[in-house]
């Protein structure tokens, strides 16, 4: 029997992720549909649906896009609305951003979120507290914790599979694995950076030990003529911008190899 993998995008524009203060966004270029559709179509050829954690600031902005994922059957879950990383936020702010959350969501649509991803995989040591304040709120479970070091966050030695947590939370960690000294996640500016023939070894890898690959994407990288921020360090400028043009063909070609769908018929199976 064929195992399969969660394909699973973080719906944000390109300054989005990048350290920008979201009371500034307004100020640049909105480009979403621009990626968002070159994926869509992907995963519309491929017939494969997929999880999309969203920021729900793109429900104000870009309600239109929220409804074609709801309508082609894909998977809403939520990403937060203003991207910080976690443990740079209290509980108390956490717990209002979340709230903002699923009411955009629940007035404007009528639906309810049940899967969470946290920017930057930001789920820790400095923030665990955050898993209570979603099973709070509704959440079935979470897909935020990094088993390993990415210098910015990380769990070393955290288990890699899908669990319940002590608060009956389920747990899915994305799939990492190791190149040399390196934990190296299953998509994102990884899939950029290292050949397509790691990712393809690493599936196969995954699968024939029975567990599903978690892999993710960002529309933007879809996108690869979005506007240059000559200021962003070097850790963000890197591989926020490299071998941009290499990720459509690359979704194309893995889309063909695995067979995948959403996060929470993996989950929660």
């Amino acid at each position: 029997m064929c195992v399969k993998n969660a394909f699973t995008i973080d719906l944000e524009d390109w300054y989005q992720g990048i350290g920008i203060d979201y009371r500034e966004w307004d100020k640049y270029e909105k480009r979403l549909r621009i990626g968002y559709d070159r994926l869509m179509n992907l995963l519309s050829k491929s017939n494969t649906k997929a999880t999309f954690f969203i920021l729900a600031k793109i429900i104000e902005d870009h309600p239109d896009i929220i409804q074609e994922i709801i309508d082609e059957g894909h998977e809403i879950s939520c990403h937060t609305y203003s991207h910080q990383a976690l443990y740079d936020m209290t509980p108390e702010s956490f717990e209002e951003e979340i709230k903002k959350c699923v009411t955009l969501l629940q007035s404007g649509f009528g639906k309810k979120f049940i899967g969470f991803r946290a920017p930057f995989f930001s789920v820790d040591h400095r923030s665990w507290w955050v898993l209570d304040i979603l099973k709070r709120y509704g959440f079935e479970y979470d897909s935020s914790i990094y088993p390993g070091d990415n210098k910015r966050t990380g769990i070393v030695g955290y288990r890699k599979d899908i669990h319940q947590l002590d608060n009956q939370l389920w747990e899915a960690p994305l799939s990492t694995f190791k190149v040399w000294k390196y934990d190296v996640g299953l998509g994102g500016a990884y899939f950029r950076i290292l050949p397509y023939l790691y990712f393809r070894q690493k599936f196969r890898q995954i699968n024939k030990s029975g567990a599903h690959g978690i892999f993710y994407i960002h529309p933007w990288e879809l996108d690869p003529d979005h506007p240059y921020l000559p200021g962003l360090v070097k850790r963000i400028r890197y591989p926020h911008y490299f071998n941009l043009k290499s990720t459509e063909p690359r979704i194309r070609q893995m889309l063909n190899d695995f067979e995948f769908v959403p996060l929470r018929d993996i989950v929660l199976q």
